[in-house]
């Protein structure tokens, strides 16, 4: 049984990492998809109950994140760039500027589409009044007519928040009749820790509802990472997927697009729908999920990050945030890492949790007492650092003459943190 949408499956590797043991996998509602406890190496020292950590994993839930966000009319043009061959189409943020590009197609039907980072826009609602993110007409006029309707308001889906997403912009384009619908995508699959084909010659409907119903028409190719696409795994997927003759070719030939322009293409990364604080995060590369607590967690590591939110939990408390410093810390980062945490009127504590592998804690320190007098602390802070040069931060600490509470493990942490919020 495969698990819940929005589900993480804990295998026995990683729940031994949180200091258990199990000869099955543990469901867990606070993982992303895009991140992994196979990190928590670090936390070994841990000897929780697996029964203890899996309720307070239940108590957490972490949205799945994307770490590149391209719009429709992006992915188009990427594909169009290599190659693929793709419909004629316009972008528009005004509804004037939406009635030039229908009369510059000059097509004979045209599809309108807002443009938000979520699907389901079809069924979608606006909250102008207007029912549905995809239109079509014959008539440019109506383009405009629909853009007024759309552009500056809010689309809800299935899979927007309940307020829905503000669309700023539409994609006007040449509407193409469709004879057959197949779907195809590369995802990440834990199973085989690599890229993953998947297909379907079942297109145009929810792909996760025929793999529910007919979950024959799923065809999955591993990809080797160090070799890529192979032309045999290729022709095979085109051949599931229902192309014959010159078509089967072409996929084979698209298999080969140079993709080494990586940079180019995160550089494409739409923001515009992020929270303010994670795109301010961003400038200082440090990685910002705001959650519904009050204690912020600030930490070096994403398996460490979800450890530390989890264990708040365990112990009572409810974490503020889930912020990821990385590695090649600087003292500056620290400081604005600060800055983010305090701005958040919610955080009533700060918890810093910090393994210090590549990661040197005596500038943690030294960037956690200048961002202490400077910013005025107001609310209590813990810190527990592990790791190295960590003699040296724990003098640091303890010589700067400000209210800091050490811990000696996560644990003691936590229960730290949580009982400093209780005192209030």
């Amino acid at each position: 049984m495969s698990p819940p949408h929005g589900h993480h499956v804990l295998g026995a590797q990683e729940v031994a990492a949180l200091g258990g043991c199990s000869s099955r996998p543990i469901l867990c509602k606070s993982l992303p998809k895009v991140l992994s406890l196979e990190h928590c190496w670090f936390e070994l020292t841990l000897r929780t109950s697996v029964h203890k950590t899996c309720a307070a994993l239940q108590a957490v839930q972490l949205t799945p994140r994307r770490w590149l966000n391209l719009q429709e009319y992006q992915s188009k043009k990427l594909m169009a760039d290599h190659g693929v061959t793709v419909q004629r189409f316009f972008v528009a943020d005004s509804a004037n500027d939406a009635l030039q590009a229908a009369q510059r197609l000059k097509a004979k039907e045209i599809v309108l589409k807002a443009q938000i980072l979520a699907g389901g826009r079809g069924k979608g609602v606006f909250n102008s009044g207007l029912k549905g993110g995809v239109h079509l007409t014959k008539d440019p006029k109506v383009v405009e007519q629909l853009a007024k309707q759309m552009i500056g308001y809010n689309l809800s889906t299935k899979q927007t928040p309940k307020d829905g997403v503000t669309v700023k912009k539409v994609m006007v384009a040449e509407a193409l009749n469709i004879s057959r619908e197949t779907y195809f995508a590369i995802l990440m699959d834990r199973a085989c820790n690599g890229p993953v084909m998947v297909g379907s010659p079942r297109g145009g409907v929810d792909i996760e509802e025929v793999a529910v119903t007919n979950p024959e028409l799923i065809f999955k190719e591993e990809i080797d990472i160090f070799e890529g696409i192979k032309d045999h795994q290729a022709l095979r997927m085109a051949e599931n997927l229902g192309f014959r003759g010159t078509l089967q070719q072409q996929v084979t030939d698209a298999s080969q697009i140079d993709t080494r322009g990586q940079k180019e293409i995160f550089a494409m990364d739409d923001k515009s729908e992020n929270e303010p604080i994670e795109n301010e995060a961003a400038k200082y590369d440090l990685k910002y999920i705001g959650l519904d607590g009050n204690i912020a967690c600030f930490v070096n590591g994403a398996g460490l990050a979800m450890a530390t939110c989890d264990i708040i939990s365990l112990n009572g408390g409810r974490p503020a945030n889930f912020l990821d410093l990385g590695g090649g810390v600087k003292e500056a980062q620290v400081y604005q890492a600060f800055k983010l945490l305090t701005a958040d009127p919610k955080v009533e504590a700060i918890l810093v949790n910090i393994f210090g592998g590549i990661v040197n804690c005596a500038i943690i320190a030294n960037g956690i007492t200048k961002a202490c007098r400077e910013l005025e602390l107001k609310v209590p802070l813990v810190v527990r650092l592990e790791g190295t040069n960590v003699h040296e931060a724990q003098r640091i600490l303890s010589e700067s003459g400000l209210p800091i509470t050490s811990a000696n493990d996560l644990e003691d942490a936590a229960k730290k943190a949580v009982a400093s919020v209780a005192k209030k």
